[in-house]
């Protein structure tokens, strides 16, 4: 059984990877049932994805609950009444020292105070909590009906591996959880709002930790990592298995690849895309810095971005401000055909993954695909370690705008000489990778 809060038509980042195993799987003699989340207003569609789900998959979907608005909605109608009466009440006009500096100082503390009693009422481990009820019954179900010999959950959100631990410790089936993010030790991102909620998750990530058969985290160093924070812990329970890419798309990119070829480098300024979501600390603005820089040295680079870009960037206005507005395109998310069709007609990539060592975007893999170079913003870590080893491009440090110059000046449409292509898309080939994975199933299990 594999809980994933995300599947097809849902088209998040850890789709791919989920999507991926289920196909392949398969060629090993393992079936999957799939327990996951009803979509809602906030997810985003690819029906396109549903094609790839195999025939005959069983995909079970379980509503979300939101929580916290079931609560307020009950305590609307419950007030509704008193509230209304006391509008009808007259009231004395606002004294303006409520606009004072001490009252903004207690109305600020009071709503840090709100917002951290919600999140320890409504959101731990996070917002996506409301399934867990009805997916651990859903999923009981499913194991009296189908009889499957391994659960395997996989996160973000992190409430789903409490889910998978819940139908495994009460099925008494061993239990697989696979990590493709950190969750308690996350550099950047989302963090929880209070110190009881941070001791709180970290309780709940041990539990699940101590009750899996297996946990597999999607980079060699998130692995050691893991290892070094769970010394009590035999080292061999952590495993590593890339994201890899999907082994269908070679076809599909080496197609798009003969239809678009590139121009020769005289005909046309050297065009780099960033195929995903700008946001929080993958901020883009050094990287406009560092094209402005060229631009008064002759060296005209071409910034695509195709995705979400966060407005408080403010991204326009800032190249603009530089002079450079003419060599920034931002262009809304695209469905993922899409986006491979587009790969395929720039002359290098963009990555950003600054300020975490332990994390590697699902897109580098499909880069690799392309053979073209890729400027990775990154620290030494999983990311940097990628791309020296296979010689793919070059890296810079996110916040150094005179490194990024560098860097982008020596990217290069030749990409063939020196790159180790052919060896980093046999390591990275999702089929092997899921070969592992179902060696580990037929470990783990009593098959």
């Amino acid at each position: 059984m594999i809980v994933a809060f995300n599947f097809p038509p849902c088209a998040s980042a850890g789709v791919h990877r989920t999507l991926r195993f289920t196909r392949l799987l398969r060629e090993r003699e393992w079936n999957s049932v799939i327990l996951t989340a009803t979509p809602n207003a906030d997810s985003q569609i690819d029906s396109k994805l549903l094609q790839l789900v195999p025939t005959g998959i069983d995909v079970q979907q379980v509503d979300l609950i939101r929580i916290e608005e079931v609560v307020k909605n009950r305590l609307r109608k419950a007030y509704r009444r008193p509230m209304t009466q006391a509008k009808s009440q007259t009231t004395r006009p606002c004294d303006a020292s409520s606009k004072a500096p001490s009252r903004r100082i207690v109305s600020s503390t009071i709503s840090r105070l709100r917002k951290q009693i919600t999140e320890l009422c409504f959101a731990i481990p996070d917002n996506r909590i409301g399934w867990r009820k009805n997916a651990v019954a859903r999923g009981l179900a499913i194991v009296e009906q189908q009889q499957p010999a391994v659960i395997y959950a996989t996160a973000p959100p992190f409430s789903t591996l409490m889910v998978g631990h819940d139908i495994a410790r009460r099925a008494n089936l061993p239990l697989v959880l696979d990590f493709r993010d950190p969750w308690t030790r996350v550099p950047w991102g989302p963090r929880n709002k209070s110190w009881l909620a941070n001791r709180w998750v970290a309780r709940l990530e041990s539990r699940c930790v101590h009750a899996a058969a297996a946990v597999i985290l999607n980079t060699e160093e998130l692995r050691l990592d893991f290892v070094h924070s769970y010394p009590s812990i035999p080292s061999e329970k952590f495993v590593a298995i890339p994201n890899g890419f999907d082994p269908e798309l070679r076809s599909r990119v080496d197609s798009h690849l003969q239809t678009f070829e590139t121009l020769p480098p005289p005909q046309h300024a050297f065009r780099l895309l960033h195929p995903g979501s700008l946001y929080r600390n993958r901020d883009p603005r050094p990287i406009v810095d560092a094209i402005a820089l060229l631009k008064k040295q002759g060296i005209t680079i071409i910034l695509e971005q195709v995705g979400y870009c966060d407005p408080t960037f403010e991204l326009e206005k800032y190249a603009a401000d530089r002079n450079v507005a003419e060599q920034i395109e931002i262009k809304p998310p695209i469905p993922h055909d899409a986006m491979l069709r587009r790969m395929a007609e720039v002359d290098g990539f963009l990555l950003l993954q600054p300020e975490t060592a332990l994390q590697v975007p699902g897109k580098l893999y499909e880069m690799l695909l392309y053979q073209k170079p890729i400027l990775a913003l990154c620290v030494p870590g999983a990311v940097s370690r990628i791309i020296q080893t296979f010689s793919l491009g070059t890296i810079a440090e996110a916040d150094d705008v005179q490194g990024i110059s560098t860097a982008l000046s020596s990217l290069d449409r030749s990409t063939t000489n020196g790159g180790k292509w052919g060896e980093a898309q046999d390591q990275f080939d999702g089929r092997k990778l899921t070969h592992q994975l179902a060696d580990l199933f037929d470990r783990v299990s009593r098959r």
